[in-house]
This record gives C-alpha cells, structure tokens and sequence, in this order.
C-alpha cells in the first residue's frame, strides 16, 4: 500500500469517527430537547411549593441517627430554596433546606486513630455537615454543628432518557437516586415530592413507579391544610395581641400625661 493510500485509509477513519460522534451529540441533543418541558414543569411546582412552605412553615418532625455523632431529634425543618442553573435550557434544578436544632450546643466528636479519624471526617464532609476539626497526635476531634443539610437535584440523564434525581439526607443521612419519566411527570407525581419532603411519604419508588394511593395524596393536602390553618390563627393571635399592647401603651401615656396637666394646675394653686 502506498503512502497516498495509506493517509486516505485514516482520513476515512477520522471522519468516520467524526460522523458518529456528531450523530451521537445530535441524538443526545434531542433527548435533553425532549426533557425540557418536563423540567420546566418541575420548576414551576417547586418554585410555587417552596414559597408556600417558606409561609407556611409547617410543623415537620425529624430526627436522623449519625455515625459516630448519634441521634439528632426535635429537629426543625426550615429555610427552603430553590436553585437552577438557566431557566431557557435546565440542567440543574435543586431544592435545598435545613433541620436543625436552634441554639443546640455543637456536638464534640471525639475520635481515636488517624485512619479513624479521616475516615469519620470524610463521612461528614461527603454528607454536607458543617464542622471544625483538631487533630491530636492520635486521632483528634470533631465540632459537629447540629444541623442537617437536605438536598433534591433534578438532572436530565440522556443515557436514561429520564430525569434524574439525586436526594441527599432526605430519609436518612446518604445519597440515593431515582429516575423519572418526563412522560410521567404530572400533578400528581410532583405532589408525591412535596410529600416526601414533609414526611408524610417514605416511599422514594412512588416517584419512579407512580404507585402513591389516592388516600396518601389527599393526608399530604390536609395536612398542608390544617397546618396553613393554624398559622392563619396563630397570625390573627399575634397580631390581637399586638393590638392590644398597643392600645395599653396610649391609655398609659394618656394617663400619664393627666396626672402630669394635674401635678402642674396643683402647683399653680
């Protein structure tokens, strides 16, 4: 074989390696089209659930057991937010919110053995605690802040043809994925998200399988109801009282300002 020919063997290698290369991205280009609509739809549910439940706030109990630390109760679930990366073309959609115990001690871990000691660090910084070390000759300690940090990204996954979710520290302390079908993404689906993170649902396959009952639904929409109903009553008590400390400030300086006009006519007598 000659050198021309040679030099026209891997010109046909190269291009054909270049054709299928933009016949894969052209393909993959089309599948993340195809998931826009369904991640825009998430967007919009989530951008409205999260600034009911920032209103609201409800009354959300969690506890989490973590290695090494031990058990965090009497959690308060708050401070939801809501992140995306570019609306026109999303491939990063997060929810993100705290529990934590307000004005709770920072917990001390202490942790004997170097390797002991990485390996427990690695943990909390992988599981997005928020902490300060010191290390010692062997081992050294852990200032754990009692919070933990809750996290749901959205992703298109177009080797899956799905949207993927990542959840951290929802349930329990670690990661864990499911895979939704843009096809099945409704309503109802995103009702069961909502769901899991009031705790009402423990059932992360719902999201992939569709298989929240009915009834599950409408306890997620009461409960939602009845806690909106009593901050509405809560407000109204607050807002009654405040009212009526203000209507006792006026009478005091009123009467305050009477017995003042009658210590000054006493005098002028």
């Amino acid at each position: 074989m000659g050198y021309l020919d040679e030099l026209k063997k891997q010109s046909e290698v190269i291009r054909s390696e270049q054709e299928r290369q933009e016949s894969q991205e052209s393909q993959q280009s089309a599948v993340a089209r195809e998931l826009q609509p369904a991640l825009k739809a998430i967007h919009e549910y989530l951008r409205e659930a999260i600034e009911v439940l920032n209103v609201v706030q409800p009354e959300v109990p969690v506890g989490y057991d973590i290695k090494g630390v031990g058990p965090l109760n009497n959690l308060r679930q708050e401070n939801y937010t809501l992140s995306v990366d570019n609306w026109e073309n999303i491939n990063q959609l997060a929810v993100r919110f705290e529990c934590q115990q307000p004005k709770a001690d920072v917990r001390v871990v202490n942790v004997k053995g170097r390797n002991e000691f990485v390996a427990q660090r690695e943990y909390l910084w992988r599981n997005n605690f928020q902490f300060k070390e010191k290390f010692t000759m062997d081992g050294g300690s852990l200032y754990v802040e009692p919070k933990v940090i809750v996290r749901l990204e959205f992703s298109p996954d177009i080797k899956q043809r799905k949207i993927r979710l990542e959840i951290r520290n929802l349930l329990e302390v670690g990661t864990t994925t499911r895979w939704i079908d843009a096809k099945d993404v409704s309503r109802d689906k995103l009702d069961e998200i909502t769901g899991l993170i009031l705790r009402k649902s423990r059932d992360l396959d719902a999201l992939s399988t569709g298989q929240m009952t009915d009834e599950m639904r409408m306890r997620i929409k009461e409960g939602l109801r009845k806690e909106q109903e009593m901050r509405r009553r809560h407000e109204v008590q607050l807002a009654a009282q405040r009212a009526a400390e203000e209507q006792a400030k006026t009478e005091d300086k009123l009467v305050s300002r009477l017995r003042k006009n009658i210590g000054t006519l006493v005098k002028r007598k």
